[in-house]
């Protein structure tokens, strides 16, 4: 498996509009807890982009990256690179960065790219956020809070903000995905919960699939997790025809 991903998947620029190096706004370095530890993206003016897998002042990849509208691509130069471009969608805060996935057949650019991604000086935004919410804990603020808690692995604090946001609002399908990232290994049934509540405000979310089929692939409902894989391959999410096509041969091959 490629591993748990999740993101959003909203726009930020308007259409037809491309950025340029004077307009870019995510060039500087973001942050990032994956799941191989700290990752880091430092982007350049000059229309590249240097990764740091361990966070250690070392660079590991270095990568061109385009952005138009609201989607970026990469094509990795230098270092642990794959093949072929990934495209992304940006979708950007003043706290946090995430991309979600278009396309890509690289499944280590996508586990290393995926995600909500912080500034380094993250624990000054969430003092801000957290004095912020004490005066008046309006909903885009909780939001805010706990998608820089998933860029830095704090699902639990992550989580009771999700928690909170949904208590106002129960039409973000985002954010149920989001929240059922924070449920994974311990909370599968929530998982699956989290899921369904999504697919019912957004039939084609891809990522909604993608993560009810691993909650109940490890619950031992291997053929509807392979179902489920199967329907975010249609709807876009192909690199997992690679990725679980070994525990799903059985189901996949019968038809």
């Amino acid at each position: 498996s490629i591993g748990i991903l999740f993101s959003c998947n909203q726009n930020t620029k308007k259409k037809n509009q491309t950025v340029t190096k004077t307009d870019n706004p995510i060039i500087g370095k973001w942050v990032r807890i994956g799941h191989t530890g700290p990752i880091s993206f430092d982007f350049k003016d000059n229309g590249l982009v240097e990764g740091d897998f361990g966070n250690d002042q070392t660079i590991d990849v270095i990568a061109k990256y385009e952005i138009q509208n609201d989607t970026i691509r990469f094509l990795d130069k230098q270092g642990q690179n794959c093949k072929g471009y990934g495209q992304y969608k940006i979708y950007q805060t003043e706290y946090y960065l995430a991309f979600d996935l278009i396309d890509d057949n690289c499944g280590g650019r996508i586990k290393t790219t995926m995600g909500f991604w912080t500034k380094p000086n993250f624990k000054d935004f969430i003092t801000k956020l957290d004095k912020k919410i004490s005066d008046s804990p309006k909903p885009e603020l909780l939001l805010n809070r706990a998608r820089i808690y998933m860029a830095v692995a704090k699902s639990n604090q992550a989580k009771k903000d999700f928690n909170s946001f949904i208590l106002n609002d129960t039409t973000n399908a985002r954010v149920y995905i989001n929240r059922a990232g924070t449920r994974f290994p311990n909370d599968l049934e929530g998982v699956i919960f989290d899921c369904n509540k999504a697919i019912t405000i957004e039939p084609n979310n891809k990522n909604a699939y993608f993560l009810r089929g691993l909650a109940r692939y490890d619950l031992g409902e291997q053929e509807q997790g392979c179902e489920d894989f199967k329907k975010a391959i249609e709807l876009g999410f192909s690199i997992l025809k690679i990725a679980e096509q070994e525990k799903c041969s059985e189901f996949w091959n019968e038809e």
